[in-house]
């Protein structure tokens, strides 16, 4: 810590990340546009290059593309569920599905619900990639879009409550 700073900060009112390391923030943002500007360009051609080669070897990517889906809609709808379960507990300690006595059906409802989600989420994954011409798929967007705003809304939302 230099002398004269109480606080631990470092020369220009910097914090240090990890043994005395500084983090080289710019004091103003506008000394960030040209960089950003600069970069623009390759990263586009970057991006452009690799969605070329994705959609030239789009068989091998389907697989993959649908293991993902199924993984990440495993998570996010267990996560979700999760979520909707201790609202649903915690809000109404009487209803039907809070009851301790029907925990073991709930459970069982709920797994199959997650998997057959999950199943369908691989599976129009893996459909919606078949033809490259029909890319990029507005229904697949807009589907992909909603199964990563609806889980997280609930999660953060009946969390945030709670």
């Amino acid at each position: 810590m230099p002398e004269g700073d109480p606080e631990g900060r470092g020369r220009h009112g910097r914090w240090p990340a990890q043994n005395g390391i500084y983090i080289p923030l710019p004091q103003d943002w506008r000394s960030c546009i040209l960089p950003v500007i600069g970069l623009a360009t390759p990263v586009g051609l970057l991006v452009v290059n690799f969605s070329a080669w994705v959609i030239s070897q789009l068989g091998a990517f389907r697989w993959g593309v649908a293991v993902s889906a199924l993984v990440s809609a495993l998570i996010l709808n267990s996560l979700t569920g999760l979520s909707v379960y201790r609202y649903v507990r915690n809000r109404w300690p009487d209803f039907v599905v809070s009851r301790q006595e029907n925990e073991t059906w709930v459970l069982v409802a709920a797994i199959v619900i997650i998997l057959a989600v999950a199943v369908l989420s691989a599976l129009f994954s893996y459909v919606g990639m078949a033809n490259p011409k029909q890319l990029p798929n507005g229904i697949a967007v807009v589907t992909g879009f909603l199964g990563v705003v609806i889980p997280l809304a609930l999660i953060l939302g009946l969390n945030r409550r709670r």
